[in-house]
């Protein structure tokens, strides 16, 4: 069984004054017994050199895997799909269950979820994303926003220059500070403007129609 939540973990406090918002954003453990997949896709030029990057990590924010990979020249939708694909992938092949799975792509997680729908392009790596969590059993996929997202980030930039796709069973080096950071809980504050969902959707509608342009 898996299920979806578009938008989890953000909690916010009203500003003070402008109709913003403030909230507090860091990356948060699993409850125990879960393991959490976070992952990241980074095109550069949206098409551009793209790279997908991920890692799993135990309710301790203890390392248990990572990856990251070179995907060639693709937009940023298409390589966030790539890296909760490659994410998911992974995570079979270490036959866990019980996985929290974190993307700061919330047009990815709705892509998947079903409530919206793209071009042909992406059905196969959406088919594949929905079939590897079938076969993982409780599996949930939430949107979280960048800063609770960083170490993935991190991969997915690793992933642009790698040397096709790379599966890490130690912590490379150049993530360990984020994920020290990580593990003891730190947070970034993030300004939310008024009506800021609104902008989301549009701003998704818009990469939906560039998307439809270009393919």
């Amino acid at each position: 069984m898996f299920h979806f939540n578009p938008m989890a973990g953000n909690a916010c406090f009203r500003g003070g004054g402008g109709g913003n918002s403030w909230i507090r954003v860091g990356w948060k453990p699993p409850s125990t017994g879960i393991f959490k997949l976070n992952t990241d896709g980074a095109s550069k030029g949206n098409p551009g050199k793209a790279g997908a990057g991920g890692l799993i990590r135990n309710h301790e924010g203890r390392w248990v895997a990572g990856f990251c990979h070179n995907i060639g020249t693709t937009n940023s939708l298409e390589a966030e799909l790539t890296a909760i694909r490659d994410g998911l992938e992974l995570v079979n092949r270490l036959r866990l269950t019980n996985v929290d799975v974190e993307t700061d792509s919330k047009l990815a997680v709705q892509l998947i979820a079903g409530s919206i729908f793209s071009g042909e392009h992406v059905n196969n790596l959406v088919n594949d994303c929905r079939r590897l969590m079938a076969e993982i059993g409780s599996t949930t996929l939430i949107h979280v926003y960048r800063e609770a997202n960083a170490c993935a980030d991190i991969l997915a930039n690793l992933g642009v220059v790698a040397d096709g796709l790379e599966v890490f069973a130690n912590a490379p080096s150049c993530v360990a500070h984020q994920l020290h950071d990580d593990a003891i809980g730190v947070e970034y504050s993030r300004q939310m403007k008024q009506h800021a969902d609104v902008g989301v959707r549009g701003v998704m509608r818009q990469r939906l129609e560039h998307i439809a342009t270009v393919f």
